[in-house]
């Protein structure tokens, strides 16, 4: 998936999956935690994609079977 939106920085990249960071003035930066936690629980992958276009690329990759 990608957005149009204005990207992620170097710092964003990194943390996105930690529990409780958050850029945003509202919200409690669990979100990507709890999606990476559901993912891998099925034996899949979350990750950031390349930033070479505009926006952000989060990679979801899911087995054919489950685990």
């Amino acid at each position: 998936m990608r957005d149009n939106g204005p990207g992620l920085s170097p710092e964003q990249r990194t943390r996105i999956f930690e529990p409780f960071f958050t850029t945003k003035t509202k919200g409690t930066g669990l979100g990507m935690a709890i999606a990476k936690r559901i993912l891998e629980a099925h034996g899949g992958r979350i990750a950031v994609g390349g930033d070479s276009a505009p926006g952000a690329e989060i990679i979801l990759t899911l087995p054919r079977e489950g685990p």
